[in-house]
């Protein structure tokens, strides 16, 4: 269908689709990005044909996308609204709980996960977002219950302004555009409505109420209906040469976005192409080889960005999370102090910080300097580093 391919390709004007998934490293949001729009299809089909391998299809990717990241409940609370609101009948049908069970089985150690470490990942979670309003201004710490919740919801209208602005240039090509009769299919208008606006709402709503940081970021695996929603409500009437116009369109927004992009990549210096992560990894393993005898390292611990390619690179460390007091429960703390670790920050005093949580006193260790330079696609370089300690 001529539409629903055009609906796709508008979100590349939405900059968490064109942008945001080239600068930043794959994670959580890029995995819901995908998932959170198989659920509401999945969902979708379940409760308009009633078919079994729907709803079992809408439990597994709701399963899985709760194992991602729990601001998938944002989406369950709209779905269930939906149901309240235009189809009751379906709590009467077993297709629905089905569902629920197929998704509980795919959570299901998880949940046990969960009870056995006192529900430690909430925790990590709350104080994660609780931390960053201490970088604020004093005036916005007060009147941080509205200027969060503002500021997420204004970040996804800016979002998928690029997405208006594609429509717009196919609405004036083709001269033909209208305002969809609200009476008619009125169950799909809801529909569409309620899981677009209800998880973003709903996710401001978190920030009215806590007060904590809402970044925008969280919102770009909500925004993939945008392009529905503006050619559903507002239809256009699609002529002889319309489709190839768009496609054209849509092609060239992408070629300027590869392209911007591309220079972006080469001419600044702090873009995750230009670091030497693999020159860094190795020059810590050549240092901790040197300091403990090729004994073997266990853990790596302090700033994530930082030990996370380590990681990635020689495999066999574990991870120690900063955990705001808290205790990493796959850790056993003993034997971190009898194997030893490498501990990365980005300053002294947060060195000292990841130190304090495991345990350790500022007399265990010295902190070390680390200087790299960073050279871009051009060639200019800047100096860049961190500090670390190696603790044997």
């Amino acid at each position: 269908d001529e539409k629903a391919f055009c609906s796709a390709m508008i979100l590349e004007g939405c900059t968490y689709y064109s942008f945001y998934v080239f600068v930043n490293s794959y994670n959580c949001n890029i995995l819901l990005m995908a998932l959170w729009p198989m659920i509401i299809y999945y969902f979708y089909k379940a409760v308009k044909f009633e078919k079994l391998r729907d709803w079992l299809l809408f439990g597994l990717t709701s399963g899985l996308a709760f194992l991602g990241k729990y601001q998938i409940v944002f989406l369950f609370i709209a779905l269930f609204l939906y149901l309240i609101i235009a189809s009751r009948e379906q709590f009467k049908k077993k297709g629905m709980y089905i569902a629920i069970l197929t998704g509980i089985a795919v959570i299901s150690g998880h949940i046990i996960w969960l009870f056995k470490n006192d529900f430690f990942s909430f925790a990590y979670m709350l104080e994660r977002t609780e931390s960053q309003t201490h970088n604020l201004p004093i005036i916005l710490v007060k009147l941080s219950h509205l200027f969060y919740p503002v500021k997420f919801i204004f970040g996804q209208i800016i979002a998928i302004l690029g997405c208006i602005g594609l429509y717009l240039l196919f609405a004036i090509h083709s001269k033909n555009i209208s305002v969809v009769n609200c009476q008619d299919n009125k169950s799909d208008k809801i529909f569409l409505l309620i899981v677009f606006w209800i998880p973003v709402i709903s996710q401001g709503m978190m920030g009215l109420i806590t007060g904590n940081r809402v970044p925008s970021m969280w919102g770009s695996i909500m925004v993939s209906l945008a392009g529905i929603l503006l050619f559903y409500f507002f239809p256009i009437k699609f002529k002889e040469n319309s489709f190839k116009y768009f496609t054209k369109l849509s092609y060239g927004a992408m070629a300027i976005s590869l392209a911007i992009v591309g220079f972006y990549a080469i001419l600044q210096n702090e873009f995750v192409i230009s670091y030497p992560k693999l020159q860094i990894m190795t020059d810590f393993a050549n240092m901790w080889n040197t300091k403990t005898q090729n004994s073997e390292l266990k853990y790596v611990a302090g700033d994530f960005g930082l030990i996370f390619p380590y990681r990635i690179k020689n495999k066999q460390p574990k991870i120690i999370l900063h955990t705001f007091g808290h205790k990493n429960p796959w850790i056993d703390y003993d034997d971190v102090h009898k194997s030893g670790l490498i501990i990365f920050a980005k300053t002294e005093p947060e060195l000292y910080m990841y130190a304090k949580e495991l345990d350790f006193d500022k007399n265990d260790f010295e902190p070390q300097e680390y200087s790299v330079q960073v050279c871009n696609k051009l060639n200019r370089c800047d100096n860049d580093g961190f500090v670390y300690t190696i603790i044997k």
